[in-house]
Order: structure tokens, then sequence, then C-alpha cells
């Protein structure tokens, strides 16, 4: 349960200690979101572990959100909840961009998805 709460929060994830959320799970719409904020908060809290705060996935995803590396941070550091982070992509993530972002993580790169989603069930 402290996990979840955490995710609908704006505290960090022990990353040293557990997951992130998997990139099929959606925040606002947007696969990946959720996963890239869980790594970009454990990383401002000094809690990151092995995982890459901005890792290439991460970059793809934002890339194609047309949400900059920066801005993205930026949000984080405000200590946005995951509720005010999907709003603000909802609000500055035109459609046609929102569905090239969740084409590129669901289906472009489904096969690493999956490939993480079974390394990290055999982690926990």
């Amino acid at each position: 349960m402290l996990q979840l709460q955490n995710r609908t929060t704006k505290r960090a994830l022990d990353l040293t200690k557990d997951v992130p959320r998997s990139g099929r799970e959606q925040l606002s719409g947007f696969a990946w979101l959720g996963r890239a904020a869980d790594k970009a908060r454990a990383k401002q809290a000094g809690t990151l572990g092995e995982y890459i705060s901005l890792c290439p996935f991460d970059e793809g995803f934002l890339e194609r959100t047309g949400v900059s590396n920066d801005m993205f941070l930026e949000l984080i550091a405000q200590g946005m909840t995951d509720d005010e982070l999907g709003s603000y992509f909802e609000r500055n993530v035109p459609p046609g961009q929102r569905k090239a972002a969740n084409q590129w993580v669901l289906v472009d790169m489904a096969d690493h998805l999956a490939d993480q989603d079974r390394e990290e069930r055999q982690a926990a």
C-alpha cells in the first residue's frame, strides 16, 4: 500500500529496494510517464539505485511528447504529484504527439518493455 501511496503523491520510491512502475502503466493517458517520474523522483531523493533517470528510453519518450528533459526535471523538482504531472502533460502535449509517444513506447519498443517487465518481476 505504501508503494501505491508514493505514486499518487510527490514522494520518491526507494529504487534500491523497489522497482519503478512498468512502462506500460499509463499516467493521464501517457505510457512511460509514471516510470520516468518514479526514476526522476528517486534520483532527486538519492534512492535511484542502479536505475538511470533520463535513460535513452526516457529521453525518447520525452522527445516524442515535445517536453524537454530540462522541463521534465523542473516539474519533478517543483514537487508535482502524479496528478499534477499528468495534468501538465495533458495540457501541453498535443494529441498527435501523445499518440506518437504511446505508439513508440507500447508498439515500437514492445520487446524491450517485455524484457524489462520480466527482469523486474524476477528481481522482486
